[in-house]
């Protein structure tokens, strides 16, 4: 029978170390204590009890049971993990690609609303155009009102000032709406 096993190397040191003391081969040494220790002790009165050794292998069994069982749930929470993840994941793809929406429309919004507001402000120069206008031509004809109203006044004596209240009343009323005072 061939038995190969695998030893540490301090262990295997001291194999060897032995074996040289006494000029055989590593092989010889292990066989001769091997022997040895079976020609000084019997097998019934041997410390090996097959009965604690099954005991041992069914503890061992239950341990690798044991630790296989929490593996196992360690790879399911891990799984439940990862599907967490993705599922954040998306969810932040989804608001991202919603906020880029958003933001198209913020822009389509401020385009169309300045569009608007220069369209608003060139009609409110317009109107601004026609009562600057429209102004200009009453205070023209004020004016002409005035003028020709002061001539024959400054034709008059000083005494006739009944007649200057008398136009005053006579004048049109200025509309409230415009800037005068």
């Amino acid at each position: 029978m061939r038995i190969i096993i695998n030893v540490e190397d301090e262990l295997g040191a001291k194999i060897e170390n032995a074996a040289d003391t006494l000029n055989i081969k590593k092989g010889e040494w292990i066989k001769d204590i091997i022997a040895g220790y079976f020609e000084n002790t019997s097998l019934e009165n041997d410390s090996y009890d097959s009965k604690s050794s099954s005991e041992d292998w069914m503890n061992t069994i239950e341990v690798l049971e044991n630790e296989i069982n929490n593996l196992k749930e360690e790879v399911e929470t891990q799984k439940e993990l990862k599907n967490t993840y993705s599922k954040l994941i998306s969810e932040k793809d989804q608001r991202i690609d919603d906020l880029k929406e958003s933001i198209s429309r913020i822009e389509a919004i401020s385009i169309t609303t300045t569009d608007q507001i220069a369209s608003s402000k060139d009609e409110r120069i317009n109107d601004l155009t026609h009562m600057i206008d429209h102004l200009q031509a009453q205070a023209a004809a004020h004016s002409a009102a005035l003028q020709s109203a002061i001539k024959p006044a400054a034709l008059e004596s000083k005494n006739s000032r009944s007649d200057a209240d008398d136009y005053e009343s006579e004048m049109i009323e200025k509309p409230k709406w415009m800037f005068w005072k």
